[in-house]
């Protein structure tokens, strides 16, 4: 059985959304996809997607890449969006002449829509120098692009938000490679 509640019972004074699955109260929050919040979804923490359009929850793709020799497979969420939505022109491919595709990662998705990078300095940066970089444009947006999501556990199937972090290329590199992976 799965209940929507519009409030939390702990605080009325909070609009939290609680989706109550198999007896358990999970917050969510519609997504953050590319800088943009889609309010035809929710997503928790834990990884868990559920559309408000088919009522139901989403099993995302498992979408298969190679490194070092291994097959590694993350999960991601296919969005269609009318028209120009991101406007930037962005989207894989067109559906029909008024719809774009879009392939979101779980791990993107979650890290974004939970721990938003401007309040959320990557490893490496300590807060009060983050607190100057992410107003000046052009280094936020420069570390937007450059920063990578690293899966602590390196299972890329795990998109818990406890089980994700933000890291520069060069040392999730090192990290794997210390691990062997």
């Amino acid at each position: 059985m799965v209940l929507l509640k519009t409030m939390n019972l702990f605080d009325l004074n909070t609009d939290k959304k609680i989706l109550n699955i198999s007896g358990k109260d999970i917050e969510m929050q519609p997504p953050m996809c590319y800088g943009k919040e889609y309010d035809k979804w929710l997503v928790s923490k834990c990884g868990k997607v559920w559309s408000l359009t088919n009522n139901r929850l989403l099993r995302g793709y498992r979408k298969p890449h190679y490194k070092r020799g291994k097959i590694l497979q993350n999960i991601d969420y296919q969005i269609i969006v009318e028209g120009d939505w991101w406007g930037d022109g962005s989207g894989n491919k067109y559906c029909d002449r008024k719809h774009h595709q879009r392939h979101i990662p779980a791990h993107k998705m979650i890290i974004d829509t939970w721990a938003p990078l401007y309040d959320n300095p990557p490893g490496g940066i300590v807060w009060e120098e983050w607190e100057i970089a992410r107003d000046l444009t052009s280094v936020y947006n420069h570390i937007s692009k450059t920063v990578v999501i690293d899966h602590i556990d390196d299972d890329p199937t795990n998109n818990h938000l406890d089980n994700l972090r933000r890291t520069t290329s060069w040392d999730n590199n090192n990290i794997r490679k210390a691990k062997g992976i």
